[in-house]
């Protein structure tokens, strides 16, 4: 079976298109053509009299075709490569995350607050970061993880500007209860 090249109007519609394309007298060509565009209009009958809409349905009548039948369209027929425009491609970073577990906000945030010192000064924003690492080991690792492991990832991110290590600070814990409702 052939594929359907708008699958939204059907196999029959397909083929009408089809057989249109093999009569070989113009006028009774566009007077088919005409018929199958109103064969169409009546499966978006709240569209059809839009003039927008049947504009668009001499475009997918000439795509149906391939852009091969040969008839008087009333409209002028939107060219293929503006139908289906290839996209720009989407510039992507190259560089490689250290810590995957982290991400590349967590990578990117710890190097551009390691160089400002009126950040380094503030400890709870500090804290605040080591915190939210914490939780992303844990969405990532599913394991209980121990502070120091957090506070030496944080040193080694920032290439040592930020130091938490020896200051006795403790984490939120990442265990989450679960949700016990409807229990008597």
């Amino acid at each position: 079976m052939k594929e359907l090249i708008l699958p939204e109007y059907g196999r029959n519609i397909q083929n009408m298109v089809e057989i249109a394309m093999t009569i070989s007298d113009r006028n009774e060509r566009n007077r088919c053509a005409r018929s199958i565009i109103n064969c169409m209009g009546n499966l978006f009958p709240y569209l059809r009299d839009n003039d927008a809409f049947q504009h668009k349905l001499w475009d997918h009548l000439a795509l149906m075709s391939n852009f091969q039948l040969d008839i008087d369209y009333p409209y002028e027929i939107t060219p293929p490569e503006d139908i289906h425009p290839t996209p720009e491609s989407i510039p992507l970073p190259n560089n490689q995350i250290r810590e995957r577990h982290y991400g590349r906000f967590i990578d990117d945030f710890i190097q551009r607050i390691s160089t400002d010192p009126t950040i380094l000064s503030q400890q709870p924003l500090l804290i605040l970061i080591a915190n939210f690492m914490k939780r992303c080991y844990h969405t990532y690792n599913q394991e209980v993880i121990n502070d120091e492991i957090i506070f030496d990832d944080l040193h080694r991110l920032s290439n040592g500007a930020i130091d938490l290590r020896n200051k006795n600070i403790k984490l939120q814990d990442t265990q989450y209860k679960k949700n016990n409702k409807n229990k008597k």
